[in-house]
């Protein structure tokens, strides 16, 4: 059994969409400098704008390490609200109190393996993880849930063979389970 969530609002200015628009922006700035600087044009220049890209240099590693520390501090820290539970059983699934007999189902997906606990370049929350049935009536249903070390869907091996031997599951997602990289 695994508790849902409601799904993660996507903004669309980050703190990192922002810092690595600057990176772009400092990398074309140094380009653009040095390109301009081989000019025999810009010859009583050439020393200007060679300095100036040491400076856009060292403010290109504060970015670097700006977006870093972003990563590290804040990626994992996203907030979602609890909606419910959703329950892998032999002949049902069950998304937040809606029952689902296996039946009805076309196909499923497992999309993450992201475990609470776990160190990526940041600790995370284990709601990385999302699960999509479609069923036969053309309807999708999606849902976002947790794993932790000890309820992970690694402890499911028999009834997801059991999903992937109706034709339910795909082989490779059912192998990436089973072999616990990450599934798509």
């Amino acid at each position: 059994m695994f508790r849902t969530f409601q799904g993660i609002k996507k903004t669309n200015f980050t703190l990192g969409k922002i810092l690595f628009f600057f990176i772009i922006l400092d990398v074309l700035a140094i380009a653009g400098l040095l390109i301009l600087a081989l000019f025999p044009q810009f010859y009583r220049q050439k020393d200007t704008f060679l300095e100036t890209t040491f400076t856009l240099n060292m403010v290109l590693i504060a970015l670097f390490l700006l977006s870093a520390l972003n990563y590290i501090l804040f990626k994992g820290k996203k907030k979602a609200s609890l909606a419910g539970m959703l329950e892998i059983r032999e002949n049902e699934i069950v998304v937040n109190d809606q029952t689902l007999r296996l039946d009805e189902l076309e196909r499923m997906r497992f999309i993450g393996n992201d475990v609470k606990g776990d160190f990526r370049g940041h600790v995370s929350k284990g709601i990385g993880n999302e699960f999509i049935v479609k069923l036969k009536s053309g309807e999708q249903i999606s849902v976002t849930f947790e794993q932790t070390r000890d309820n992970n869907l690694m402890g499911f091996k028999n009834i997801l063979k059991g999903y992937y031997q109706r034709g339910l599951l795909s082989e490779s997602n059912y192998q990436n389970i089973i072999n616990n990289t990450n599934y798509y």
